[in-house]
């Protein structure tokens, strides 16, 4: 089992702006103003709001194309459940649409979250709740970046050792799926080192802000 130690509290939030789903993560434009998680950024260019209005089409598009894809599968596993044979169809095997890009306006710098003890820095910005405080400087946008970049190590660290840790309790993928009595997906994602994985720690927190108790 793992757990994040609390002597470094910091989490990381990449906002989302996927179809159907409400609220105000990730990019949110409304009357051309940009907001970021809930926190407003700047008015739309003129090149941005036509960009803006490319991309409504796409979802629209998307959303149709997803609806009817699902169907499709819908209908494709009722005809075949039940059957003898489990073989998998060349509509199941179909791969669904993709979302459109996001708009170029609306990057990860621009929507990823960090919380840090005190303090939330987001787009070079740091919070006190949902206050504005300060910008960053330069030097402390750098050790942002680098703190940004030894996360992102450990953070794949993690899903390595768990992935391990799952293999170990069910072992191959296929004898996992027979537990659910489906058969083994045709393509299933590459297998996990069975190698003991290096350590990696947590970096610490960069001092931003400073939390009294």
């Amino acid at each position: 089992m793992f757990a994040i130690s609390e002597a470094n509290p910091v989490k990381r939030f990449a906002g989302f702006g996927i179809a159907g789903i409400g609220g105000s993560a990730g990019c949110v434009v409304t009357g051309n103003k940009l907001f970021a998680n809930g926190f407003f950024l700047r008015e739309l260019t003129a090149a941005e709001q036509r960009e803006l209005a490319d991309y409504e089409k796409n979802v629209k598009q998307y959303k149709e194309d997803m609806q009817q894809a699902l169907e499709e599968k819908r209908k494709d596993w009722q005809n075949r459940h039940g059957k003898s044979t489990k073989s998998s169809s060349a509509v199941a095997k179909k791969e669904l649409p993709k979302a459109p890009e996001k708009p170029s306006f609306c990057s990860a710098a621009d929507t990823t979250q960090y919380y840090f003890d005190g303090c939330m820095v987001q787009n070079n910005k740091v919070y006190v709740g949902r206050e504005y405080a300060r910008d960053l400087t330069p030097e402390e946008i750098a050790e942002l970046k680098e703190f940004d970049a030894k996360m992102t190590e450990y953070q794949k660290f993690l899903t390595s050792s768990i992935q391990q840790q799952v293999q170990g309790l069910f072992g191959s993928s296929s004898d996992f799926w027979s537990l659910l009595g489906d058969p083994s997906p045709s393509t299933s994602p590459a297998p996990v080192p069975s190698t003991t994985l290096s350590p990696v720690e947590a970096p610490p927190a960069p001092s931003f802000c400073t939390a009294i108790y």
